[in-house]
């Protein structure tokens, strides 16, 4: 399985939460994600760490659809996520 981590900068927790359940989701449904965790850092509450399970060329395919920009400034982004891409290799036991 394919999964991307997107580290985002908001303004507001809410804000971004309210716009990226809405037109976020659908936008990104479109381009193959299969769901997103959300996490926020414990050290900086402006910083979000989503893990989506999606591949890479739907996330580029979401990139460069020229509707994402106009979304993203509605969440309150301040700049564009910074991905990286893995692969689950194992899930063990603790």
């Amino acid at each position: 399985m394919a999964y991307a981590i997107a580290r985002v900068q908001i303004a507001d927790y809410e804000s971004f939460i309210e716009t990226f359940q809405a037109g976020g989701k659908e936008k990104r449904a479109e381009h193959g994600s299969r769901g997103v965790t959300v996490f926020r850092s414990a050290e900086n509450p402006t910083e979000l760490i989503n893990v989506f399970d999606w591949d890479r060329d739907g996330v580029e395919a979401f990139m460069a659809d020229p509707e994402v920009g106009e979304i993203m400034a509605a969440a309150g982004l301040q700049g564009p996520p910074e991905f990286t891409f893995v692969e689950r290799m194992a899930e063990l036991d603790a």
